[in-house]
């Protein structure tokens, strides 16, 4: 068994010497100096450039050294000997949300997180009943929601108070099941419209309606979409819901202003050659939108950036390790020039320079490996949890 693992992991390196080898032969025959946009998805061939989108149209310009790179806060057993398993942070930055292997959702406010001191003491937690394994703040402003799933299908809708410190109590007039393990939940950024995706297929929609003065909220069904199977990601953007089903060559945009129209945008680089546009070899585990682009984490060892509208890859990410028995995680730099990512061989955070592909940091504070990250749309903060039971909170170095 050591032999094979060795050989595994060697092996392992040069399948990732072989991609950038290909890519720097790519950049060779277009004469560009840039990476390639990359190959089919499941092999097609390369010069599909039916779009008219040259490489050079996209992140031309190489990073300005700006994103969380200090690990500032370290918080530790938040879910006491159980395993963290997501994190999240609301929309100003002001409270942590992270989910456990001990069936809770503990919520702490900044404040409290940056001063390390007593923080058990004034974390606050909300019994789900079951590991909660995705979290996530409503996204409308000042909205005072946060949405946890959980390993059995279940999905808790609580509130949020702040005016007389941190309170926060479960939505009880409406509930959202599943048949099966939660793998997705997403909020719109337009309302409060929650998504919920499930192994079990199906990706339900709910809006809460609450007049934002008294205690009466309701939790209203909207629309169930069927679908072929386990719904592995799922994202809001503009003014679609975009979701990658297991096993498809395609992701789904949903159309929201019309009753939920469904298009497919194929993850083939080209169009029915050779017979592949219907096989890829790959499964979307993670997605995040940022202005005209959707960032995808495999679990192929690869992250992809696309063009949102045309579906077209922008830039294929390596020198990492994904494989479909980890949790690949993907989220975006504040300033869109950067994307951060996890590894299933090492505990770091790896960050790559979208402009140029390649890994800028891979940085060092956990024990093991990183099961979920968040990137803050507010500010140049990440936080991240792991399988040593630790959160850590990134911050962008204060020069001094």
């Amino acid at each position: 068994m050591k032999e094979l693992e060795l050989r595994c992991k060697v092996l392992s390196v040069e399948n990732e010497s072989l991609k950038a080898e290909v890519e720097m032969y790519r950049r060779e025959v277009r004469g560009t100096g840039l990476p390639s946009t990359g190959g089919a998805a499941s092999g097609a061939p390369e010069g599909d450039s039916s779009s008219g989108i040259q490489d050079t149209d996209h992140f031309v310009k190489c990073g300005n050294g700006t994103f969380a790179k200090s690990k500032e806060v370290l918080l530790d057993k938040l879910h006491g000997i159980s395993n963290p398993s997501c994190c999240s942070l609301s929309n100003d930055d002001t409270i942590l949300a992270t989910g456990g292997a001990d069936g809770n959702l503990a919520l702490v406010q900044w404040g409290a997180a940056l001063s390390g001191k007593d923080i058990m003491d004034k974390v606050v937690r909300i019994e789900c009943g079951a590991p909660v394994i995705v979290v996530d703040f409503a996204r409308k402003p000042r909205s005072p929601f946060c949405a946890a799933g959980c390993m059995d299908g279940s999905v808790h809708v609580v509130q949020i108070e702040t005016h007389s410190g941190l309170e926060a109590k479960e939505v009880v007039s409406g509930t959202i099941k599943h048949t099966k393990y939660i793998r997705a939940v997403a909020w719109s950024s337009q309302d409060n419209m929650l998504a919920t995706s499930s192994a079990d297929g199906c990706v339900q929609l709910h809006r809460v309606k609450w007049n934002g003065l008294d205690d009466n909220i309701q939790l209203e069904k909207i629309e169930t979409l069927i679908l072929s199977g386990p719904v592995e990601s799922l994202c809001f953007h503009k003014d679609f819901l975009v979701c990658y089903v297991r096993g498809t060559p395609y992701l789904s945009y949903f159309d929201i202003s019309k009753d939920f129209q469904r298009t497919n945008h194929s993850l083939n680089q080209g169009t029915g050659s050779a017979g592949f546009s219907d096989h890829v070899s790959f499964c979307v585990m993670d997605m995040a939108p940022f202005g005209d682009y959707l960032a995808l984490a495999t679990d192929t060892s690869r992250n992809i950036i696309i063009e949102f509208d045309t579906g077209r890859q922008i830039r294929n990410l390596y020198g990492h390790q994904n494989d479909g028995f980890s949790q690949p995680k993907i989220a975006w730099s504040q300033n869109g020039q950067y994307l951060y990512g996890n590894t299933q061989d090492e505990s770091t955070l790896v960050v790559w320079d979208i402009a140029s592909a390649a890994i800028v940091e891979r940085m060092e504070g956990h024990d093991n490996n990183i099961r979920d990250l968040f990137s803050s749309k507010f500010s140049d903060t990440v936080v991240t949890t792991s399988f040593d039971k630790k959160t850590n909170i990134w911050l962008t170095p204060v020069l001094g």
